[in-house]
């Protein structure tokens, strides 16, 4: 089963996408805080990370920040009720390795397109992936 952070200050959205995302299968731990994101993301494995950019004391895009230092390949998917193409958003991103964005209000079916597209190519592309030889 795969495993799900969701990061968001609103608790309609974190009970909403815990909904989505246990309905499709997925195992998710859900956190309201950023400093408790961050120590949740330490000490356990994800396979994906949601989460909100405009949160109170941390933005989505440093709190991004901080857990690509520590785990350089996760898959991190902002969720933001911004215009994907605002120019605050478009110029934060060019400084992270965002994987996707997910915009609100989102249908099931857009976080299952996008949380399973990007589980699936994560999952076929580590399946066929050649170590190289010694």
């Amino acid at each position: 089963m795969k495993n799900v952070l969701i990061v968001d200050d609103e608790p309609i959205v974190l009970d909403v996408l815990d909904r989505i995302l246990t309905r499709l299968g997925y195992r998710t731990t859900i956190i309201d805080y950023w400093a408790g994101a961050l120590d949740e993301f330490a000490s356990q494995d994800f396979d994906m990370v949601l989460l909100d950019v405009l949160m109170p004391e941390k933005n989505g895009i440093e709190i991004a920040r901080m857990m690509k230092r520590i785990k350089p390949d996760q898959i991190i998917v902002l969720v933001t009720g911004l215009a994907y193409n605002s120019v605050m958003l478009q110029a934060d991103l060019e400084c992270v390795d965002i994987n996707g964005v997910i915009s609100k209000p989102f249908t099931i079916q857009k976080v299952r397109t996008v949380v399973s597209g990007m589980l699936d190519t994560k999952e076929i592309y580590n399946q066929n992936a050649v170590l190289p030889s010694i």
